[in-house]
């Protein structure tokens, strides 16, 4: 059975568009050096590139190209955007890291008033504007309607003061998408606020934090920070159905446009190549079988992410697809890892240029395996969501608000 997307003539008329564009466009100045293997590692002249590279995306309505254009989107089809981001992956640029503004931006646009759209999700989807999403805190991630972090009103100000923690990447952000405690009297999800709110504001500052990916990730202390009323986001109490919106959209209902497993693809050419007691690894056959079950699981997850996708913006009612996709998604990287190690050996976790195989992506592997676990709702997060939207749970749940259902 053929799974190959097909295009029409039109379609592929619009590729050579965008990737005549992009071959003028994304033309990477050698003078900068090379890509490093983990964003951490890029130079802040690196990442001015990117970032300009994605101005330039968002100036075209690229950058998001299935929000409408009167929001700084590109009103494109999703067939289009699976065309974009094919093109992208062709070419090699420096991804410059630039918030999770495609989550707020539902969010607001959802729950903000129009003024609010017009200033916020317009200069987001354009990449004119970077945000971080500063939800979980030192004693809070899974369970975020526990989170401690407070906001008292002062007037028409609410002043800000909490912490938060495994927030961002690589350079300072522009804005911070931050829920706070706004009623401590009231019930859970029904006392906070959803803020949207300039990172340079007096009483926030960032500390770099040392984690097994070197990706620069932040505590943040928020220490007093008075933030002004036009930077909440929905009403004072209804900050958990506010930030439900981003939560929706970070646990997977929106689908993933996943290309094959390049990684996969050279281990196999890799276990081809190189020989153990004699013979090429791919003639063992326990090799064979790793190998197999890492390709069959990952062209799974790729179809099911595509039916996500699918199902997102073709309307469909979504319930416990998303978390399904990041669950799946989560365990096949850890088994994966797992596979790949008892293969390979130490070498697996070897962190040198001369020895670790495939120029140390295998090693970056084993530690994102690992890392990625926990972002965007852990797996036992995913499998309580599943259960609760399958009626299979003492509670039930409906998948919260989006740009494209409402």
């Amino acid at each position: 059975m053929d799974f190959a997307l097909q295009y029409t003539r039109e379609q592929e008329e619009f590729r050579r568009e965008v990737r005549s564009w992009l071959e003028e466009n994304s033309k990477y100045p050698p003078e900068l050096g090379k890509i490093p293997l983990e964003d951490g590692d890029m130079s802040r002249e690196m990442w001015e590139w990117g970032r300009d590279f994605q101005r330039k995306m968002g100036a075209k309505g690229w950058l998001l190209p299935l929000w409408p254009r009167e929001y700084g989107g590109g009103g494109l089809t999703p067939e289009q955007n699976i065309i974009i981001q094919e093109e992208l992956k062709r070419i090699e640029y420096p991804e410059a890291y630039y918030g999770i503004g495609n989550l707020a931006m539902s969010a607001i646009y959802v729950y903000g008033t129009e003024e609010q759209k017009r200033r916020f999700v317009v200069p987001i989807a354009r990449g004119e504007m970077a945000c971080w999403q500063a939800f979980t805190e030192p004693e809070v991630g899974s369970d975020l309607a526990s989170l401690k972090t407070k906001a008292v009103k002062d007037g028409d100000d609410f002043v800000i003061t909490g912490q938060k923690m495994w927030i961002g990447d690589q350079e300072e952000p522009d804005y911070l998408w931050c829920p706070a405690v706004t009623d401590p009297d009231a019930p859970r999800h029904q006392n906070l606020g959803a803020f949207f709110f300039p990172a340079t504001l007096p009483g926030i500052t960032f500390h770099t934090q040392n984690i097994i990916l070197n990706r620069r990730k932040r505590l943040i202390f928020l220490e007093g920070v008075r933030v002004s009323r036009e930077y909440l986001i929905g009403e004072e109490t209804q900050g958990w159905r506010v930030i439900s919106t981003s939560l929706e959209l970070e646990h997977g209902a929106a689908g993933v446009i996943q290309d094959k497993d390049t990684l996969l693809e050279d281990l196999i050419k890799y276990s081809k190549e190189t020989k153990r007691n004699g013979k090429p690894l791919s003639e063992d056959p326990s090799v064979q079988q790793a190998l197999a079950a890492n390709y069959i699981e990952s062209n799974i997850l790729r179809l099911l992410g595509l039916r996500n996708y699918w199902m997102f913006n073709s309307r469909q009612q979504i319930t416990f697809h998303g978390s399904q996709g990041s669950f799946l998604r989560k365990q096949y990287a850890l088994n994966a890892a797992e596979r790949i190690l008892n293969t390979l050996g130490p070498y697996a976790l070897i962190d040198d240029e001369e020895w670790s195989p495939l120029e140390r992506r295998i090693e970056l592997h084993q530690r994102s395996s690992l890392a990625g676990a926990h972002p965007g709702g852990t797996m036992e997060v995913q499998k309580l969501i599943m259960a609760r939207r399958m009626g299979i749970s003492r509670t039930r749940e409906r998948a919260a608000p989006t740009h494209v259902s409402t």
